[in-house]
């Protein structure tokens, strides 16, 4: 193995997670979260040697990830426009409602609620979700972090709206 291939296999070992459930959180769905994580693990992947060592490399992962969803949602979002999407599954959760436990109902509504977001909001909330910091998410959106914080409080007011009505 030589060096960017054992430098990949610990990067992808310490972003796997973060990177489907930011995947999960975007489309909404775990069929297109895979598919979506696929062309982000290429693009870390073709990318890998250009890394400066500037930034942490999740933020630069992030940055990627972010990046290839934005770009993903459009071009699915054009196919969808001719097969509506069915309402969200989240892998690894039962979908009849009997076989839920009220924590499992709760996280399956909040990831799809989080999918009917809008794009951004998606995002900032993913990153929140992953426990990232202001600063951290505003390094990865571009965002100031005045910004993210009344971004992220006006989304929090959004959600809890939905999921209270």
């Amino acid at each position: 193995m030589n060096n960017k291939e054992h430098y990949f296999t610990q990067v992808y070992e310490q972003n796997k997670d973060k990177i489907y459930r930011l995947c999960l959180g975007f489309t909404g769905n775990a069929c297109d979260a895979n598919d979506l994580r696929q062309e982000i693990l290429i693009k870390i992947w073709n990318n890998l040697n250009s890394f400066k060592g500037e930034s942490q490399i999740s933020t630069w992962i992030y940055r990627i990830a972010t990046n290839t969803a934005i770009l993903y949602s459009k071009r699915k979002g054009k196919f969808d426009t001719k097969f509506p999407r069915l309402k969200p599954n989240i892998e690894g959760v039962a979908t009849q409602e009997e076989d839920l436990s009220s924590r499992e109902k709760e996280i399956n509504q909040l990831y799809t609620t989080i999918a009917s977001l809008k794009e951004m909001d998606r995002i900032l909330m993913g990153l929140l979700l992953e426990e990232n910091s202001y600063k951290e998410i505003s390094d990865i959106t571009g965002l100031s972090m005045s910004n993210v914080g009344v971004r992220i409080n006006r989304i929090k007011k959004k959600l809890n709206k939905k999921l209270n009505s």
